[in-house]
């Protein structure tokens, strides 16, 4: 295994997703604030956007973590096969690799989270023409 690649990923993952997420939400707060413009035909689309790409996201994540779960018990097994993990220093790292195993499911669901607020970030931080140009 990885000297503990799983939790480096994790950190990144964490650290983008929760920038991009503040970002995301505090642009669509100034967006969604302007009564002038309140149910404009862009809020509209964008109210439905946020909601079914939140479902979107959801699912795919479930549909990542589903199959890392279904390879953990394999790589489980490939752990506890390896002389050196039955050493009293080789189980300590078999425990740590364990738990990275674990710490990758989490990352294969939190991966399309990510790419979809990333996304959001990137097309509203872009779009001045439809209820951010007064924001600008």
């Amino acid at each position: 295994m990885s000297s503990r690649r799983q939790t480096r990923t994790a950190t990144a993952l964490l650290n983008a997703t929760g920038a991009a997420s503040a970002n995301v939400i505090a642009t669509r707060m100034l967006a969604f604030s302007n009564p002038a413009t309140m149910l404009s035909p862009w809020h509209q689309s964008e109210a439905k956007r946020m909601t079914s790409e939140k479902f979107k996201a959801a699912s795919e994540g479930m549909l990542a973590a589903n199959a890392a779960l279904a390879m953990l018990p394999y790589q489980m097994l490939k752990l506890g096969m390896r002389p050196s993990s039955w050493s009293p220093t080789g189980w300590m790292s078999a425990w740590q690799d364990a738990g990275e195993l674990w710490v990758g499911v989490g990352n294969a669901a939190l991966r399309p989270a990510k790419k979809t607020v990333v996304r959001n970030q990137a097309r509203l931080g872009n779009d001045r023409s439809q209820g951010f140009h007064a924001l600008a």
